[in-house]
């Protein structure tokens, strides 16, 4: 199938473009996908490409970065835990 690649399977489904100014599709690129700790909590971080395959097409073809963090570790630094 033309177009049938890795990339193509990968979805990162849709997010805000911070220069689009919409909700936009999206891919996730696996060279910036990393597991930091973000102030002592274990975190997934992204690299989102604005667009519906590696180069960007149907998007303007921005990469930006996403932390994602569990909310249960959200609300016990916030004091909220329980």
């Amino acid at each position: 199938m033309k177009g049938d690649t890795a990339m193509d399977k990968r979805r990162g489904g849709q997010r805000y473009c911070p220069r689009c100014k919409i909700i936009v599709e999206t891919r996730v690129r696996l060279e910036g996908y990393s597991q930091p700790e973000f102030h002592g909590i274990p975190a997934k971080k992204r690299q989102i490409l604005c667009g519906t395959d590696a180069e960007g097409p149907n998007g303007c073809g921005t990469k930006w970065f996403t932390l994602e963090i569990l909310e249960d570790q959200v609300l016990w630094t916030a004091g909220k835990k329980g």
